[in-house]
C-alpha cells in the first residue's frame, strides 16, 4: 500500500468560493434568487448552460477564480513527503484542471464531473460511473474515498460543506472549514479547523 493520500474538495476549499456562484454573480444577476433554490447538478447545469459565455470568456473567468495561494506549495510538500493528492469535487473537471494548469500544476489527479462546450453552450456532463454516481451531485464522494482506502495506509480529507461530511468520516484525519466545521461539531467528531493550506501543512507534518 502507498503511504498516504491527501484528498481535498475544490470549490470553497482550495478556492474562496464556488465557481458556479462566481459566474452567477457576474453574469446572471436577474436569476440568482431562482437559481439559488437549486443545488448540485441541477444548479451547475443551469448556470453553465445559460451563462452565454464563449469558451474564451469562460477561460478568462477560470483565471479569476480566487485560489488559496498556499495550495501550490502544499501540493509540492505532499509530493516531497511521498504522498499523493486527489482533488475530489462535485464540480467540473474542465475548470478545475484548467485552473491548476494556469497555476503551473499539470500532474494533479482530479475526480469530478465533466463539462464540454457544444453548439455555443457549456454542457455539464454528470459522472455516470455506476460505482460512484450520485443523482443530486453527480459524484458520491463517500464511495470514491472508500475505494481509495484500499490503496493507502492513511487518508486525509479537507472540505468545507455538508457534501464532504460522509466522505470525510472515512478519513484517518479531517481538516475542515466553514459549514463542515459546524456539522462535525454537531456529531462530536475530531477534526482540525483551518483557514489555508499552510495551517494544514503544519499539522500534517506530525500526522505523517
Amino acid at each position: 500500500m502507498k503511504p498516504f493520500l491527501f484528498i481535498t474538495d475544490f470549490d470553497g476549499t482550495v478556492t474562496a468560493q464556488d465557481f458556479v456562484y462566481q459566474i452567477m454573480y457576474r453574469y446572471e444577476h436577474d436569476k440568482i434568487f431562482s437559481k439559488d433554490k437549486k443545488r448540485g447538478v441541477e444548479l451547475l447545469s443551469s448556470v453553465f448552460y445559460e451563462s452565454g459565455l464563449t469558451e474564451e470568456e469562460f477561460l478568462k473567468e477560470i483565471k479569476y477564480i480566487p485560489m488559496d495561494r498556499t495550495f501550490v506549495p502544499f501540493f509540492k510538500f505532499v509530493k516531497e513527503k511521498g504522498g499523493d493528492v486527489l482533488v475530489l469535487s462535485a464540480g467540473a473537471k474542465y475548470y478545475i484542471k484548467k485552473k491548476f494548469s494556469f497555476e503551473g500544476i499539470e500532474d494533479i489527479e482530479v475526480f469530478a464531473n465533466d463539462l464540454v462546450f457544444e453548439n455555443g453552450h457549456f454542457k455539464f456532463l454528470v459522472n455516470e460511473n455506476k460505482n460512484f454516481h450520485c443523482p443530486v451531485f453527480g459524484i458520491n464522494k463517500e464511495k470514491v474515498v472508500a475505494s481509495y482506502k484500499e490503496k493507502y495506509k492513511k487518508i486525509f480529507y479537507a472540505g468545507d460543506s455538508y457534501v464532504d461530511f460522509y466522505a470525510s468520516k472515512l478519513a484517518n484525519f479531517i481538516f475542515a472549514k466553514k459549514n463542515l466545521v459546524k456539522i462535525l461539531k454537531m456529531f462530536n467528531l475530531k477534526f482540525f479547523e483551518f483557514e489555508n493550506f499552510d495551517d494544514i501543512r503544519e499539522n500534517l507534518i506530525n500526522l505523517i
